[in-house]
């Protein structure tokens, strides 16, 4: 939806400027399009949108044309337009980057007392609880989470920052690999191996499981994204 400072007090568009209007509703549809409340090969129908958000359709138009121009979403003309596949390349050539920096990270952490291996648990708790409900914006948010915590400890923060300008590229790829539950609890088992790990004072084992939480969802995303969605938006 568009913002509240947008709308008037009986829920209309306020007049504002063509332009303003349109980075509202590009940057709109694009947040759905990253947090994967628009899946991969969901149909996009201008007016539908149009009539959804309460403006005209022209800066829809123009909003999903910018989407266009930056790959999220593909066109064939006056056919049809649909939210772009996931380009799991991004996931091959990033992924084992982070793993490494991770496992780093891990190295640099310690000691690792038990109130921080009671907080890792506690998000990998909130990761499994997110993929017992279907919920894979949650569980990706807890995964992030997981790992966050982990960079932090470092105390490294050029490390840490590296790992964050890095992932901006994973957000949307992570909530489609978590959108399946099967894959996703496999990442909550790894992230228990590397808890196992520090607890039992295993750092360089725990670093290892790091990196292997990033190497193995890789064959995993790749299986999860053989099947797109064809749902249209928005939803009836």
């Amino acid at each position: 939806m568009i913002p509240a400072a947008a709308r008037g007090s009986s829920g209309d568009a306020l007049p504002r400027s063509r332009a303003l209007l349109r980075d509202e509703i590009y940057t709109q549809i694009r947040t759905d399009i990253v947090q994967g409340r628009l899946a991969p090969g969901v149909r996009l129908r201008d007016r539908e949108i149009a009539q959804s958000l309460g403006v005209s359709r022209m800066p829809v138009r123009e909003a999903i044309r910018r989407l266009h121009d930056e790959g999220l979403v593909v066109a064939e003309a006056s056919r049809w337009t649909r939210v772009a596949a996931v380009d799991t390349s991004v996931a091959d050539e990033i992924y084992p980057i982070v793993g490494a920096l991770e496992r780093l990270a891990v190295l640099l952490g310690g000691p690792w007392a038990s109130e921080q291996l009671d907080e890792l648990a506690s998000i990998n708790d909130r990761l499994a609880q997110a993929l017992t409900d279907a919920d894979d914006v949650r569980a990706s948010q807890a995964d992030s989470d997981f790992h966050s915590f982990l960079l932090r400890r470092s105390r490294n923060q050029r490390l840490y920052a590296a790992v964050r300008d890095l992932k901006v590229h994973l957000q949307r790829v992570a909530i489609v690999y978590f959108g399946g539950a099967s894959a996703g609890s496999r990442s909550v088992e790894e992230h228990q191996a590397v808890i196992t790990a520090l607890a039992r004072g295993d750092v360089e084992g725990a670093a290892r499981a790091v990196e292997e939480n990033w190497r193995g969802p890789l064959e995993r995303l790749h299986a999860r994204l053989s099947a797109p969605s064809s749902t249209d938006w928005p939803a009836p």
